[in-house]
């Protein structure tokens, strides 16, 4: 995998047990944070006590935040959809209705470590949470594990199917301080990237009163984050066509955009395109009634902005 680099962006993880965190101080050290919203590794499933206030005061200091679950795997893949659900319900205790954080969502997975299940059980466990998830948000899930884990299971490989994870977004743990780990992160799992590096656990950051996780992440949040809600929304009759105008996102990775009327869609355009004609025969409406128009960007991602943007005709 590749090293960091001067542009890559610093963030910090922090949970229930961290101490004395001052948001107002925290939001000038990090460019981006992730909270503990959850874990089961008691085996029955527990909201972190401090995740909902922990949501809140990043979100008043404006620090772009995302949060995690920490998983417990088992051979009851069905505990996979329970665990999913919780995690749901969680996130939007914690960002509200509908909302599962700025950044990628992630599933934590670093345990059993006694391998009391097959790595066939734990890809399955975990591609199950993955495929539910992400059904019934529209998020990308990212999956936070470490290399030691990576390559305990069989370096998550499976004959027959290969690398069933590695398309997920990857948050890598790999401690510098430990002298047998290689300079940065070796090629695991079938990832050859990551999206964000843990490299220490024990890292002293002003804004917090204990040595906490640091991470190298991305050289832009954006490739963290969902779409910005596209702005500038404009769209008005043309004979019986509809020409819809809009501000190009500044997302670096941006790819394009969906155009929606009455909530269909109606057409994609590339990430350059600025304004788009809906001709007459993908107007179905009865005459006189009301016509939302609505457009959501998307990135390489497939990330959506998280609320659509529309105009009433």
């Amino acid at each position: 995998m590749q090293n960091k680099n001067p542009n890559s962006r610093f963030g910090v993880d922090i949970n229930e047990y961290t101490t004395s965190v001052q948001f107002n101080v925290l939001a000038t050290k990090v460019d981006f944070l992730y909270l503990r919203a959850s874990g089961s590794a008691t085996g029955r499933f527990r909201v972190d006590r401090k995740f909902v206030d922990y949501a809140k005061n990043s979100r008043n200091y404006g620090i772009p935040v995302g949060a995690y679950h920490f998983s417990m795997p088992s051979y009851d893949l069905t505990d996979a959809d329970r665990q999913c659900d919780d995690f749901i319900n969680t996130l939007q205790q914690g960002f509200g209705n509908n909302d599962y954080g700025d950044l990628f969502p992630v599933i934590d997975v670093e345990a059993p470590l006694d391998k009391s299940i097959s790595t066939r059980t734990l890809i399955d466990w975990i591609d199950r949470f993955r495929k539910r998830f992400e059904r019934k948000t529209r998020r990308r899930l990212m999956i936070y594990t470490g290399t030691n884990f990576i390559e305990l299971y069989d370096n998550f490989y499976i004959p027959g199917r290969g690398y069933p994870l590695k398309n997920m977004p990857l948050w890598i743990a790999m401690y510098t301080s430990i002298p047998i780990n290689p300079e940065f992160p070796p090629n695991v799992g079938g990832w050859t990237r990551w999206r964000i590096w843990q490299y220490s656990e024990s890292q002293t950051v002003q804004g917090i009163g204990n040595p906490v996780d640091a991470n190298w992440g991305p050289d832009n949040v954006d490739l963290l984050r969902q779409p910005r809600v596209v702005t500038g929304l404009k769209a008005a009759y043309q004979n019986r066509n509809i020409n819809v105008s809009w501000n190009r996102n500044p997302d670096v990775d941006l790819l394009g955009y969906n155009i929606f009327v009455n909530r269909e869609w109606v057409g994609t355009v590339d990430e350059n395109a600025t304004s788009y004609l809906i001709t007459s025969n993908k107007v179905n409406t009865q005459k006189n009634a009301p016509v939302e128009v609505s457009i959501e960007a998307f990135d390489y991602d497939g990330e959506t902005s998280k609320t659509r943007a529309k105009v009433n005709l």
